[in-house]
């Protein structure tokens, strides 16, 4: 600070009732104080403030307060007495808060108490009807197709949660509920065959969520069941069972592996379905729907020449690649689709648990029969999970007539009672015994191979097979 700033600092310290310039030009101009007076402030003003308004360097804006001790030991005095009051104010709410809580504890007592006797009631009637086994997961399995949607677990928490809203009343409604749907399930006769199976690659696990999954898929992209009247003018279902049994023979040529052939008549029929198709160009799509379905499903798919050799070079490389950008265009590339192999392993896995060892004639007459439905036209008005679930029905009952093909585990697995399968039983029962006497004969000599135990020459008593249907299971 230079020595004209001191000076000025020293004359102003003189002065009792000093100032600011800025604030002096102001008061002038508005007709206010002589220089160097005092400003007078209200009487209710609270607070007085003593003393002088300094500047530092040269800046006139930033001002420094000076407030008298006295004033202030006020103000902390009155900042102690506020303290004091709010402090009392705070433990007279403890106080009530304790009480409200003596009487909350009370109520709680009251209502956990209810809830206790729920609850041993509600564990008491379950455990009578609960599976008792060594792995955790059977219990999640052996549930009925409606308790599996709810779940045990969603059902207790809401049976607490209504006992705290709804009173004693509604927890025995829900207990009733639950242990009515577990006795109607009768989980004790459910096998779990997801729970023995250790091998990674099957991610047994996850089978019920993608088989409930395929089970929305098959309704979206199946085939028109009566395209042939409403589409196609050239082509009858003759023809079309005539294409498929060559195709048979063409997947024992080349070994392909049943799905190729169940996906080949998938597209064939989608894209029959959806365009118009002459009987000369009707070979020319088998032969490219199954080159599609070939590079889908096989791990070494059959090269497009061979493809145009089987058919004695009818149709040229460049027309069975045309044909094939025609039907991915037409079925939108979608060719994810479950057809009735895709149910048959499901289903015949569940069938096996009844038997101490596998059954290997149940699984080749269980897929000799759903292969016999793919050259009948009419099967299409039949989802494949019906009639997988019928061809599992039908083979159980040739192979052993002692006793019911349908069980409770076959039930919860297929989604299907007995009742449910009667149709498509009974005109699988007439492809078995060839009624109509078919000369396309591709799946019957191939199923009589001994490599399928000649599974083809089985038969059942058609009489019997209805009586089946006669009462419910």
């Amino acid at each position: 600070m230079n020595k004209a700033n001191k000076a000025a600092s020293a004359k102003d310290e003189e002065r009792p009732h000093r100032i600011t310039r800025a604030r002096a030009k102001v008061l002038g101009s508005v007709g206010g104080i002589p220089p160097y007076s005092r400003p007078s402030f209200k009487n209710e003003q609270k607070h007085v403030l003593r003393g002088s308004f300094t500047r530092t360097g040269s800046d006139e804006n930033k001002t420094s307060v000076v407030i008298d001790p006295l004033d202030k030991r006020k103000q902390v005095l009155n900042d102690v007495t506020n303290i004091c009051s709010n402090a009392s104010t705070f433990q007279a709410r403890r106080v009530n808060k304790k009480k409200n809580t003596k009487l909350a504890s009370n109520v709680s007592f009251e209502v956990s108490t209810s809830q206790g006797d729920v609850r041993a009631k509600l564990t008491k009637e379950v455990s009578t009807i609960r599976v008792v086994e060594s792995h955790d997961t059977t219990g999640e399995h052996c549930m009925s197709n409606s308790i599996r949607e709810h779940g045990i677990t969603d059902n207790v928490l809401s049976v607490q949660d209504t006992a705290k809203s709804d009173g004693p009343s509604s927890p025995n409604k829900d207990i009733d509920m639950i242990c009515e749907k577990l006795g109607a399930s009768d989980c004790l006769a459910i096998v779990d065959i997801d729970s023995e199976i250790k091998d990674p690659e099957v991610w047994s696990s996850y089978a019920p969520e993608i088989y409930n999954n395929i089970r929305v898929t098959e309704l979206s992209r199946r085939p028109i069941s009566n395209y042939m009247g409403e589409l196609q003018q050239d082509i009858s279902p003759t023809m079309r069972g005539i294409l498929i049994d060559w195709l048979v023979e063409v997947t024992e040529e080349y070994n392909l592996v049943p799905d190729t052939l169940y996906l080949t008549v998938n597209l064939i029929d989608r894209y029959l379905s959806a365009k118009l198709m002459q009987k000369q160009r009707l070979q020319l799509l088998g032969v490219t729907c199954m080159l599609i379905a070939s590079k889908y499903e096989e791990i070494c798919a059959p090269r497009v020449e061979e493809f145009c050799f089987i058919t004695d070079n009818t149709y040229t490389k460049e027309e069975v690649l045309k044909m094939e950008s025609e039907v991915l265009n037409i079925l939108h590339f979608h060719l994810s689709v479950p057809t009735t192999k895709t149910f048959l392993r499901r289903f015949i896995q569940a069938a096996q648990s009844s038997y101490k060892v596998p059954h290997i004639e149940l699984e080749f007459l269980a897929n000799y029969l759903a292969e016999l439905t793919l050259v009948e036209y009419s099967f299409l008005q039949f989802l494949p999970s019906l009639i997988a679930a019928s061809a599992v029905f039908l083979a159980r009952w040739t192979l052993n007539q002692s006793e019911h093909p349908w069980n409770l585990t076959l039930e919860h697995y297929t989604n299907y009672k007995a009742s449910e399968l009667e149709t498509v039983v009974l005109a699988l029962v007439d492809l078995q015994l060839n009624t109509k006497a078919s000369s396309l004969n591709a799946i019957r000599e191939k199923y009589k191979q001994h490599k399928f135990n000649c599974v083809a020459t089985l038969s059942p008593n058609p009489k019997p097979v209805q009586s089946l249907f006669q009462v419910q299971v």
